[in-house]
């Protein structure tokens, strides 16, 4: 993967630094009205309604902190108690208990309710995947004992995000050793109609051609030295191949938009951190999951305030 040549306008970033967390906290409970409500209990102590619990989460990861961290510093954030409507924050022991019984289903349909006023257009797709370590080791240590960080200390994240807006739209985390190719239609099936799709040669196949085309979309992926352009079922594979044989220039100058998702892995992974110490596969997949509606939050916050100034939500960065 190479460097992006995006960033995030850091005019922006500054300006709504003061604002992000009354942002983030008023995003989440508009859409927490959409998500079923706690069933009813008996007696006893009611326990905090696992939406409560959720924000916790979501803001946890937000400002970057371990459960100490939110312990010492979050638990008496009076900004946050008010705008939860809470007189008390719960201990860090109920927010990792109340992580533990949340399902990658609920967080997909909060990531989406999140995102719905984007969903309603026909959006330009990029689909690609990138490592996320799970090494509790750190670095310098792994260079003071010689020992090199491989693919099997990493989960392997795959999303599709918007090529304007670069919210990520689907995602799923697998195993290092998944191969890419077949989560290409998990990642479209929320959408019924396409635009132009954007992926490296890891997805390329005639069916996910032809699933683009089905999906009145245009798909594009550069072609291996060894490929042929008969169509075997799908007429989307022969028009595309005939492009790329005949027009490179073309075809290569509407792929280059595919770089853009270089710029959502950096963003994430120098916000958020590049790797994840939680002991079990469930629960490091959660906290990733966590960082990317964390990173959408974000990403809205920003656009709105992007609209409202008349600014560029994305800039490029400048080569030394």
């Amino acid at each position: 993967m190479g460097e992006p040549n995006l960033r995030l306008n850091p005019k922006i970033e500054s300006r709504v630094k003061s604002i992000l967390i009354k942002q983030a906290i008023m995003i989440l409970l508009s859409v927490f009205t959409l998500l079923p409500e706690d069933k009813k209990i008996g007696r006893g102590i009611k326990p905090y309604d696992y939406r409560i619990i959720l924000t916790l989460c979501i803001l946890r990861i937000f400002l970057r902190k371990t459960y100490s961290d939110y312990e010492i510093e979050m638990r008496n954030n009076i900004l946050i108690s008010n705008l939860l409507g809470l007189k008390n924050l719960p201990s860090k022991s109920t927010i990792h208990r109340g992580m533990e019984k949340l399902t990658m289903n609920l967080l997909y349909e909060l990531n989406r309710l999140i995102i719905q006023n984007q969903l309603k257009r026909i959006l330009n797709i990029i689909v690609d995947a990138s490592g996320i370590r799970t090494d509790k080791r750190s670095t310098w240590f792994c260079l003071r004992i010689n020992k090199e960080i491989s693919k099997r200390d990493c989960d392997k994240l795959h999303i599709a995000i918007c090529a304007d807006l670069l919210l990520i739209l689907n995602w799923r985390i697998t195993a290092w050793k998944k191969h890419d190719c077949p989560f290409f239609k998990i990642l479209l099936k929320p959408f019924k109609i396409l635009g132009i799709v954007f992926a490296d040669m890891g997805y390329l196949s005639r069916a996910n051609f032809k699933l683009c085309a089905d999906k009145k979309g245009c798909l594009f992926i550069p072609f291996k030295k060894n490929c042929r352009g008969g169509s075997r079922g799908s007429s989307a594979w022969k028009f595309a191949f005939n492009l790329w044989k005949k027009c490179k220039w073309i075809y290569n100058g509407i792929y280059h938009q595919r770089s853009k998702v270089e710029c959502v892995f950096s963003v994430i992974k120098k916000r958020f951190g590049d790797k994840v110490n939680c002991k079990s596969a469930s629960m490091r997949r959660k906290e990733i999951a966590l960082r990317l509606i964390a990173y959408n939050l974000k990403i809205l916050i920003c656009y709105q305030y992007a609209n409202e100034n008349n600014l560029p939500l994305w800039v490029r960065v400048k080569k030394k």
